[in-house]
Parts: structure tokens; C-alpha cells; sequence
């Protein structure tokens, strides 16, 4: 074991708490991102099958519906207060999950 395993990290109270809000800054900003990206996914998808507008995006079917549920279910989020409220009852971990989805097809 070297020098640097050794060591343990101290953090201070007001480090934690300049972390946790920049995560959550990075958590909104990704959640921006999916609600920019569904309510275009679903401007298109009116009047059109799914799998129309799958192909014509060029993404997976399972991507579509999923970004069109997404808005769906999350409605207006204007403020970053209802975005910090839908977050904390939709799941942090699964807007992870959905922008590391929404990454992955760009």
C-alpha cells in the first residue's frame, strides 16, 4: 500500500454541502435536457405511429415510447422548484438512467 491508499478524505460540512448542491444542479440540468428532448419527440410523434417516427428520428422504437411517457408523465416543469419536486417523486436514479439512455443514441 502506498502513501495515498493510507490516507482518508475528510470532508468538511461545507464541502458535502457545495457537492450535493452541484450534483443537483447537474441533476436539473439533465432533466432539462429529457424534457427539451421529449416534448420534441412528442410534437412529432402527433398524428404519427411510433415506429413511424422512430425510423424518421433514426432512434429505437423503445427510446420513442419511453420519451413520450416521460413527458407524458411529467407534464409543465417551469421553475426549478417543480423540477426539484418532480425529481424527488419521479427518481433521481431513473433520470440518470434515461439521460445516460438519451446520450447514448445521440
Amino acid at each position: 500500500m502506498n502513501n495515498l491508499q493510507k490516507k482518508s478524505i475528510h470532508m468538511t460540512p461545507q464541502v458535502k454541502l457545495r457537492a450535493r448542491k452541484a450534483l443537483a444542479d447537474l441533476d436539473d440540468m439533465r432533466l432539462q435536457q429529457l424534457l427539451e428532448t421529449a416534448r420534441r419527440v412528442e410534437r412529432y410523434a402527433v398524428g404519427r405511429s411510433e415506429q413511424s417516427v422512430a425510423n424518421a428520428l433514426g432512434k429505437p422504437l423503445v427510446f420513442v415510447s419511453v420519451m413520450i411517457a416521460f413527458c407524458k408523465s411529467a407534464g409543465l416543469l417551469e421553475t426549478k422548484r417543480a423540477r426539484a419536486k418532480f425529481l424527488r417523486t419521479y427518481g433521481k436514479k431513473k433520470v440518470r438512467v434515461l439521460y445516460s439512455a438519451l446520450e447514448a443514441t445521440r
